[in-house]
């Protein structure tokens, strides 16, 4: 009996936002996809096989606390802004 031939597929556990899309993002997120899409960038250039799933974010999991770091609910005091606070 002969086993049967497998391909192997690299799947990345890649949790929220696709990083590709990331290019305006604020610094300290800023950091988290630029190293991300330097993974991918290797895992490309090494023609590894692989696929890609994104989950996205879900809005209540930011927007109930405003977007602070580290809280579930909104702060009391202060805001945090990231940037420089102007809208594009």
């Amino acid at each position: 009996m002969s086993s049967p031939k497998c391909e192997g597929r690299f799947l990345p556990s890649e949790f929220g936002l696709d990083p590709a899309r990331m290019g305006h993002a604020l610094e300290p997120g800023r950091v988290t996809f630029d190293d991300k899409m330097a993974v991918r960038k290797a895992i490309e250039e090494a023609n590894i096989p692989f696929t890609y799933i994104s989950a996205n974010l879900f809005a209540g999991y930011f927007a109930g606390s405003l977007s602070q770091m580290g809280s579930f609910v909104p702060p009391r005091d202060k805001v945090h802004l990231f940037g420089d606070g102007s809208l594009k």
